[in-house]
């Protein structure tokens, strides 16, 4: 007789400690049974995970099931009670011989419910009614919650295994429901004589961490204590034998004589995790101390293995009882406290079950989707078909396009639109749900079609690129679906970062999908946007690149090389595959992986003007329709569609807009004469304003130290985004949080605006309810940086902009009152600051509002009219004060709202003095003295000062005087005119 098969002569069973339907499939199970003496089998999720991660055993299951409504749960239920219940045929003639003392087979539930109550019995009942096997046992955490549970459970006759035991007090209390249990069932006259439960007390793992404990005490000599290295690789097997004590003395006595009477069986202690995690340890050292009567060893293959090999048989539970005792007197003069020790272990005992639960399920999950993958696939290819022909007929009839663009990616987009996404089509507006971007704009025609397939919209689709129609040749929000207008090619990915800042600031767990071309990864701004988001760790962002290899005059940059951008994006940090992207499969396979990872990149190999032989990577064919006789020709080859696929709604979790406050006014406390810069104000007002609204938020450029920002950033790091030196990304980001009702202030040097140009010009197309953009250090008072760094082209830039208000304050309240103002303003608002501190000369009081203006200086005698703003305001009124000493009188007007002006009081001025002089820190060309001469030339000569050469380096005050728009050069223009 083996030492497994002689066990059971000293009163204990062995027990396997791991089901898998492997054997179960190959007979390895029914051998152990019949040949070794096995006599039952526990599970765990951490047995399944292993499993369901790293095996295929359940694939055909799954896929058999996969198409039907059923969740990761209820799979995982089903396929985990399949295997227990062949695993109890099995085992039941053990069961019979044993007349129900072995032969039983373990399921556990959720180990979230560790600490549910009423949960554990609610789904103890289910599964072991589930099982309907009378050898099922139905496996509960020994947590202080679930005590009642047991209780509850062994009462109704449900077999119970008790696990994650580690103290010895705890495992009494298991026993003492047990015997509760039975005692309730005997006072209702209820059978006793099949109750079956066993109580699992751990073994290697308290080993594990007392060791550790001890290992931190090692050295300790000297005091009298024990020495700790004495004491390590015994506490769980002396925690085991006194547990065996206290077994036998609440089994025995009248209480339990009684009970026997009826039939009733001793609740087992069974060992658990008794393989060995100490190399050093022997392999057997959790199985030989501890045979004895009423109790059951369960066991890993390897330690089975090594027991049967060199294991040795005898009554050994009850030695060195006395011994067992002496070491947790050792433990507590070391000062280690076990009852932390068991408490510790069994939070950390059903944290290891729960983490395998979870991947469990995320697997699970994970192979439905696949095996629903391989369903959806045929259907979305035919959706692709009737993509490609609706956009063939929408170009022909609108006689221009870029039908050939829009058929590479037919795949690409019937996936995300009719599989992938989380939409709903009644509702454009909504937040909760996922969001596309068309960075590659000239394939319009295919997102229109996407959304006339689906439903979304009910402009007809031949009415492409013709007035009045939302179908336009590019996205724009004329068409309600369209979040930022694309078409001028790099900017849509940095549009999807400040969409993904936004829903992370709001709690939307939404992804966002951007559809590019693979030549405009020729953009930088691509690139900057990609930085940006693996920096952001922007994980629901995807980006899938539609690498068809030609561009509108020849072949991309790398053809159809599509690892080239793998390995880019793949540098930046992100997570990037290559795919074929006419496989349908693929493509699902890939956004399916998406879900878990991020940001990530997928680069679709694609054939442009696909589905077409006449067609196909062929030049010459961008942005060119088919006549109708080669339409019908496409037609005939591409064929007639299947059916349509009709798009559930869905979204992801809920969200309501948070109510819009009015601006409250921000309290000032500026003195006048003080020397503020306005740069300075800026910032922090704006650290004022962000604690009157949670929707503002905040970008720089990398220069926050310089542009006053750094204020908001101390104050609300959360809600500010660091846009380092990529100033078109961090316009296209602050495009992103605007059109999801942010209020985004964006600061770098006014010079730095001018690479963003595209970006802010198209953000105009956008209409961002608010988008504010500051530059500061502007103009040639900046001083020694030298002309690289002075803005001068920025007023000129702004003006030209759609809709867009130009600002300027001159001193620190005006920029704090002008920061505030532009938080109310709508759409586009340019802030210009400058780097000179200059004096307080308005009340903290004083309002400017938008389109208005400030006359300072005023009489009845003005001989002319100076029109400044910023810096040069200061010079004029210094000029007016040198103007005075010479009995010469002007009016003195700050015209803080470039755009738009204030053309009633300039006209007044003109009128009444006959005289303007603008005087402005920018170049002459597209300036304030443009927009004065502008709105009011007919009415008075406008004179201009501005700069009109090349700037050097020097001090502000030398380049105001070499430029022509100082104090002096006021002074003599006035003087000069007035004679």
């Amino acid at each position: 007789m083996d030492s497994l098969h002689e066990l059971l002569k000293h009163g204990q069973s062995y027990w396997l400690d791991n089901l898998s339907r492997a054997m179960i499939a190959d007979g390895s199970l029914e051998r152990r049974v019949r040949d070794e003496g096995l006599r039952g089998i526990t599970s765990n999720p951490e047995i399944f995970e292993r499993a369901f991660s790293h095996g295929s055993d359940y694939d055909a299951e799954i896929a058999a099931v996969a198409t039907k409504d059923v969740t990761a749960t209820e799979l995982y239920e089903r396929v985990t009670v399949d295997d227990v219940q062949r695993a109890c045929d099995i085992l039941r003639p053990v069961y019979d011989e044993s007349r129900g003392l072995d032969g039983y087979v373990s399921l556990e539930v959720s180990p979230r419910l560790a600490h549910n109550t009423e949960g554990s019995i609610a789904e103890a009942r289910r599964l072991f009614k589930h099982v309907d096997r009378p050898n099922a046992f139905i496996k509960i955490p020994g947590t202080v919650e679930g005590i009642p549970a047991i209780e509850a459970l062994l009462y109704e006759g449900i077999n119970i295994n008790i696990t994650l035991l580690f103290a010895v007090e705890r495992y009494e209390a298991v026993a003492e429901a047990y015997l509760s249990a039975l005692e309730r069932r005997v006072a209702e006259d209820k059978p006793i004589d099949r109750i079956a439960s066993v109580a699992s007390f751990f073994l290697s793992r308290i080993d594990v961490l007392v060791d550790r404990l001890l290992a931190h005490r090692a050295g300790a000599r000297g005091d009298g204590r024990p020495a700790p290295d004495s004491l390590m690789g015994k506490v769980a097997v002396a925690n085991a034998k006194l547990a065996y004590q206290s077994f036998k003395r609440l089994f025995r006595g009248e209480r339990w004589a009684a009970l026997e009477a009826r039939g009733a069986r001793p609740q087992r202690l069974l060992w658990a995790s008794t393989s060995t995690k100490n190399p050093a340890y022997p392999d057997t050292m959790y199985v030989e101390p501890l045979i004895g009567p009423h109790t059951v060893t369960t066991l890993p293959i390897k330690t089975i293995e090594a027991f049967r090999s060199h294991g040795t048989v005898a009554d050994t539970l009850e030695k060195d009882v006395e011994a067992a005792r002496e070491i947790f007197r050792d433990l507590a003069a070391l000062g280690i406290d076990f009852h932390a020790v068991t408490s510790q272990l069994e939070d950390e005992g059903i944290q290891k079950f729960i983490e395998p639960y979870d991947a469990s399920m995320r697997n699970l999950a994970k192979k439905c989707e696949l095996a629903r993958i391989h369903a959806d696939a045929r259907p979305l290819a035919e959706m692709a078909r009737r993509l490609r022909r609706l956009v063939i007929r929408m170009t022909t009839e609108a006689g221009s396009g870029h039908p050939t663009s829009c058929m590479s990616c037919a795949e690409l987009v019937a996936a995300l639109f009719f599989h992938e996404m989380r939409w709903d089509p009644r509702d454009p507006e909504a937040r909760n749900v996922d969001t596309f971007i068309l960075s590659k704009g000239h394939a319009a025609p295919i997102l229109w079609a996407a959304l006339s397939e689906a439903g979304a919209i009910r402009d007809d689709p031949l009415t492409l690129r013709k007035l009045g129609s939302t179908l336009e040749g590019h996205p724009t929000p004329n068409n309600p679906w369209v979040r930022v207008a694309t078409g001028s090619l790099g900017q849509g990915l940095a549009a999807a970062n400040g969409i993904a800042l936004a829903n992370r600031l709001d709690g939307i767990e939404a992804r966002i999908f951007c559809l590019l071309g693979d030549g405009e990864c020729s953009e930088g701004s691509v690139w900057e946007a990609a930085q940006f988001a693996s920096l952001n760790k922007l994980k629901n962002l995807v980006a899938i690149v539609d690498a068809n290899g030609l561009g509108q005059s020849g072949a991309a940059p790398y053809g159809h090389h599509a690892a080239t951008l793998v390995e880019r994006f793949a540098a930046f940090g992100w997570h990037a595959v290559e795919i074929d992207g006419h496989d349908v499969t693929a493509i699902l396979e890939a956004l399916l992986a998406a879900r878990e990872t991020g940001p990530t990149a997928i680069v679709a190999r694609t054939i442009k003007g696909k589905g077409v032989a006449f067609l196909e990577d062929k030049n010459g064919w961008h942005g060119k329709p088919l006549d109708r006789e080669q339409m019908a020709a496409a037609l005939a080859e591409i064929g007639e569609p299947g059916a349509k696929i009709e798009v559930t709604p869905r979204r992801v979790g809920s969200f309501h807009a948070p109510q819009r406050k009015p601006m409250p006014r921000i309290p000032l406390a500026f003195k006048k004469g003080d020397a503020i810069a306005t740069r300075e104000a800026y910032g922090e007002a704006l650290a004022r304003l962000g604690a009157c609204n949670a929707e503002i938020v905040a970008i720089d450029g990398d220069v926050q130290n310089s542009t006053g920002a750094a204020h908001f950033s101390k104050a609300f790091p959360d809600r500010f985004f660091e846009g380092y030196i990529a100033e078109q990304n961090m316009v296209g980001v602050a495009t992103g949080l605007a059109v999801c009702q942010k209020i985004p202030y964006v600061a770098t040097f006014a010079c730095f605006l001018t690479r963003a140009y595209d970006f802010i010009r198209m953000a105009a197309y956008s209409r961002p309810p608010h988008l504010v953009l500051c530059g500061s250090h502007a103009g040639v008072s900046i001083g020694e940086d030298g002309p690289s760094q002075m803005g001068l082209e920025d007023i000129a830039m702004f003006r030209a902009v759609l809709g867009s208000k130009v600002l300027y304050p001159a001193d620190a309240v005006s920029a704090a009152r002008l920061t505030e103002e532009a938080a109310r303003a709508d759409g586009i608002v340019y802030l210009r600051t400058t780097r000179p501190k200059t004096p307080v000369i308005y009340d903290d009081d004083e309002e400017f509002p938008i389109g208005g203006s400030k006359t300072v200086r005023a009489s009845a005698h003005d001989a002319a009219t100076v029109v400044a703003a910023g810096i040069t305001l200061h010079e004029a009124l210094a000029a007016h004060e040198l103007l005075k000493q010479k009995g010469i009188a002007i009016r003195v007007i700050d015209a803080y709202s470039v755009k738009p002006l204030d053309i009633e009081t300039l006209a007044k001025a003109a009128r009444e003095t006959k005289l303007l002089v603008v005087v402005e820190d920018h170049w002459s060309e597209g300036g304030l003295g443009e927009a004065v001469a502008a709105a009011i030339g007919d009415l008075s000569p406008v004179h201009r000062l501005a700069v009109s050469t090349a700037p050097r380096s020097g001090t502000g005050t030398e380049l105001l005087e070499r430029h022509g728009i100082s104090r002096h050069a006021i002074e003599k223009m006035v003087m000069s005119l007035a004679a």
